[in-house]
């Protein structure tokens, strides 16, 4: 029993003595190459974009910072608030729907309890594949708005005719 021991051991180290090499190449190897791709994280804003919307005295035209504001969505399951802001604000970044509806209806209002004005934004969506990380994303093309209920809404003008980034204005409010 004891010359197989024997045996074993002088066989362990001398694999081990020629492995130590081998492993450490190994090792370096996968260090410098694990490293060679992108991180798997959505962080570029690649995102499906948001509607970006500011505004104008109805009168003049000219831009306005809005004292309070208040926005909620249907996204089809009930009106949902998204924006409550009581502070001075010159615009807002409103996300759509993404459920293949065509449309989304804002409610604007200036207080939380007050009049609110029914807007409807109408659109063709279409999907793009961004990353394995990002995954596919919603752009709004042919974008286009109309009032449905007047109220401290009395007029929009439509901006940009698609969304493709939330760099650009899409839709002036006229209070």
């Amino acid at each position: 029993m004891k010359i197989w021991c024997t045996g074993w051991k002088k066989l362990w180290i001398l694999i081990t003595k020629r492995m130590r090499t081998a492993v450490l190449f190994f090792v370096v190897f996968l260090f410098l190459f694990s490293c060679s791709t992108d991180d798997d994280i959505c962080a570029g804003g690649e995102g499906t974009p948001r509607m970006k919307i500011k505004f104008k005295t109805y009168t003049t035209g000219k831009p306005k910072t809005m004292d309070s504001l208040f926005v909620s969505v249907d996204y089809g399951n009930g009106v949902v608030p998204v924006i409550e802001r009581r502070t001075a604000t010159d615009s807002v970044f409103v996300p759509l729907r993404v459920d293949d509806h065509g449309f989304t209806d804002l409610y604007i209002s200036t207080s939380q309890q007050g009049i609110k004005s029914q807007i409807r934004v109408k659109y063709n969506d279409k999907t793009e594949y961004v990353s394995p990380a990002c995954g596919i994303r919603k752009l709004y093309e042919n974008v286009s708005s109309e009032i449905i209920t007047v109220g401290p809404v009395p007029g929009i003008e439509n901006a940009q005719n698609e969304i493709i980034n939330e760099n650009k204005t899409h839709l002036f409010l006229l209070f």
